[in-house]
């Protein structure tokens, strides 16, 4: 089996071995920073440092150094995630250090600080390390302490992280004027539905907030308001996307300097299982998402338009024609961008369009709408003959506009992204094995007499190096 067959083409990915977490990403002097949680000694989870890349469109990476070594000498043995700020005078990354014994994840992570005067190239551990241990809690005992992420209001400096306090999912916040003392300020939110909140990110927009943290499935959002005791008051609550570990966990965002919120997601590569088709390498970079926080409370999430750049050969709707029970496409492939509306009026059975389909439909990815339940699934029983990867379906609600749905969907050899109404995101990881798996059909009734609007294009590889 070619491991080609598997490795995204339009995707960030370090060139081998194992990659997780967004982690510090930020804009700054013209270029957008990602660094990634890493392990260059092999393609399991372990050893965790910072990888660190840089682009200036947000589709073509140069990779940099590593950013962060665990500092041995220290105690430390992983650098685990956090963020990345510029403070006007050097950058800095905040992060979550690890070690042995008293130092275990569950019970005894710190926070550490390092800062750059270079551009972000070469990264400095501060003297003074650690900036915050679990003590500023006072007897409040939350366990699985980590992933700081800072931000800027004003005068001052606030932090949140992530961990667990009495058996429930927990955001804590803190304040600093000078990002060396630190005051805790409360429990910001405690979601009693989850054992634990990892990797909790804030977007402010004008007088209203965005909390975003990833709770082992499902990433979840809130908007809503805070008090003047800083405990985050949820007006709105919602699912940034319906994978979890399926297909994307962990995201980190930045402001860019066009004022956009910019959404990265790392999509795990959990649902390969023990299928070793793509051995060398494990994790990928989701496509970058623009977040809005709309009037009604709800995000908007729709990719970055700058991946237009790499559309190439297009069909359209006047280039369907029927196969069987469906509509097959004029372009074909594993590299793929496809838009699809469809009118619901007196919809009531599923449809949908395959990808990565084999010629004899032996394996075949399908994304189904259910106008009645009002729920899109991508659904992967068929998408390999291996019997190895997961299988299970992804399934999220979405809700019509003017009785309408608009699919935005990415495919990218071993990934596929939806984007539904722009209100609603699935992801997967899929490992279909036979190298001509790549037919895009449209299926069911509305997809035959209902398609508003169907246009794909093939795309190109991105260039990283």
């Amino acid at each position: 089996m070619k491991k080609d067959l598997y490795r995204p083409s339009y995707h960030f990915m370090p060139e081998r071995n194992w990659m997780n977490d967004p982690n510090g990403t930020i804009f700054y002097e013209g270029h957008y920073h990602l660094f990634y949680q890493y392990n260059p000694y092999g393609d399991k989870w372990g050893t965790i440092h910072w990888g660190h890349a840089r682009s200036v469109d947000l589709v073509n990476w140069e990779h940099l150094p590593i950013a962060l070594y665990p500092s041995t000498e220290l105690g430390e043995i992983h650098c685990f995630s956090g963020c990345a700020l510029h403070d006007g005078i050097e950058a800095k990354i905040f992060y979550t250090s690890i070690g042995e014994g008293e130092r275990n994840p569950a019970t005894g992570a710190e926070q550490w600080m390092a800062t750059s005067t270079d551009g972000l190239l070469s990264w400095k551990k501060h003297p003074g390390n650690p900036v915050i241990t679990s003590g500023i809690h006072g007897g409040a005992d939350i366990r699985e302490w980590r992933d700081p992420f800072v931000w800027r209001k004003g005068a001052d400096w606030f932090m949140v992280t992530g961990g667990a306090y009495e058996g429930k999912g927990c955001v804590t916040i803190y304040k600093s004027a000078d990002l060396i003392n630190w005051s805790f300020l409360n429990f910001l939110y405690i979601d009693p539905e989850v054992a634990l909140c990892e990797c909790p990110l804030v977007y402010n927009q004008d007088d209203r907030y965005v909390l975003i943290y990833s709770p082992g499935g499902d990433v979840k959002y809130l908007t809503g308001t805070l008090t003047n005791s800083y405990q985050f008051v949820p007006e709105t609550k919602g699912t940034i996307d319906h994978a979890g570990l399926e297909g994307y966990y962990a995201p980190n965002l930045l402001i860019d300097d066009k004022g956009r919120c910019i959404l990265f997601g790392w999509m795990p590569d959990v649902a390969r299982g023990d299928f070793e088709g793509a051995a060398g390498w494990s994790g990928v970079q989701a496509l970058p998402r623009e977040l809005e926080l709309t009037a009604s409370g709800k995000l908007a999430m729709r990719p970055i338009p700058e991946f237009k750049e790499l559309r190439g050969r297009h069909s359209g709707q006047a280039d369907l024609s029927a196969e069987g029970d469906g509509l097959r496409t004029g372009i074909e492939g594993r590299a793929l961008e496809l838009i699809a509306e469809f009118d619901l009026t007196g919809a009531e059975s599923p449809f949908g369009i395959g990808v990565l389909r084999s010629e004899d439909g032996r394996e075949e990815t399908r994304i189904i709408v259910d106008p009645i339940a009002q729920q899109i699934t991508i659904d992967r029983s068929h998408s390999s003959l291996s019997p190895l990867p997961h299988s299970m379906p992804i399934t999220g609600n979405y809700e019509a506009k003017e009785g309408r749905l608009k699919l935005h969907v990415f495919v990218d050899h071993s990934t596929v992204e939806v984007f539904c109404n722009e209100t609603t995101c699935l992801s997967a990881r899929v490992y279909p094995t036979l190298e001509q798996s790549t037919g895009v059909r449209l299926y069911g009734k509305p997809a035959h007499a209902s398609t508003t609007q169907f246009d794909i294009w093939e795309l190109s590889a991105t260039k990283i190096g």
